[in-house]
């Protein structure tokens, strides 16, 4: 299985909204700020060849804005994206 790469963190720090896949995986990032938490990325997951509003989003994360937020969501997609069923 390949590796899910994302963008660096000064994409992130700009604001700047990702979408990508890996297989049948897809998944879409953004970065969300509000003022109880530091800023953070919203990832939603889900599956198939239909863009985000015609599926059904099947997991959703957020990790902190840094360095390690971002190990962390590459991680966590690529799990996600190993976990699928196989497609037909």
């Amino acid at each position: 299985m390949n590796k899910i790469e994302i963008p660096t963190l000064l994409f992130w720090e700009n604001g700047n909204s990702w979408y990508g896949s890996l297989g049948a995986a897809r998944f879409f990032i953004r970065p969300e700020t509000t003022e109880e938490l530091p800023p953070q990325l919203s990832v939603q997951f889900w599956c198939g060849p239909l863009e985000m509003s015609q599926s059904e989003i099947l997991s959703r994360a957020t990790f902190p804005i840094t360095e390690e937020g971002l190990v962390q969501t590459a991680l966590w997609l690529e799990e996600a994206a190993q976990n699928l069923p196989p497609q037909s």
